[in-house]
């Protein structure tokens, strides 16, 4: 019992070590969100805290509005919607015998992820470039109408209609 006040005294001089060392670094910390995840994790004077239970965090936007949802609101999406995300091109042709449909997309952030779906559930996925652009092809298409549907990265869909011969 004599060793009692002497542990909280311990505890505090260690503590006052491990703040004083931390502000000795000069770092930045990037918060992320992983649905369902959560915890606690540390190492030296670090500790990351996680959230539970977030499964439809994230951005859903239409041409006038848009709605972020989440317990860390804001944090982790670096890419947001430029509002000018679109199908510039859907066009198909016949080549060789064989239909091509060729997706161009136009006004997104660059970096941002692209995943291009059409009417029979085709898909194809990709990044959108520095100047804002993305691309996809898909070829073997059936002859008839498609649709092209677009689901970007930062939250936003697009679509467009197209014909293949």
């Amino acid at each position: 019992m004599i060793l009692r006040p002497v542990i909280p005294v311990i505890v505090a001089g260690l503590t006052a070590l491990s703040c004083s060392n931390a502000f000795a670094y000069d770092f930045q910390v990037n918060g992320y969100t992983i649905d369902a995840g959560g915890g606690r994790s540390s190492g030296g004077v670090f500790e990351v805290v996680g959230t539970v239970g977030q499964p439809d965090a994230g951005s859903s936007s239409n041409a006038s509005f848009r709605l972020d949802g989440g317990f860390w609101l804001g944090v982790g999406n670096p890419r947001r919607c430029t509002g000018s995300e679109r199908v510039a091109k859907a066009r198909c042709k016949a080549r060789d015998g064989i239909n091509e449909l060729k997706v161009t997309l136009a006004g997104g952030s660059p970096g941002d992820s692209f995943v291009v779906m059409l009417t029979d559930g085709s898909t194809k996925a990709g990044t959108i470039n520095e100047r804002g652009k993305g691309k996809a092809k898909f070829r073997n298409r059936p002859p008839g109408p498609d649709v092209v549907t677009v689901t970007w990265g930062c939250g936003a869909e697009t679509s467009s209609s197209t014909s293949c011969p």
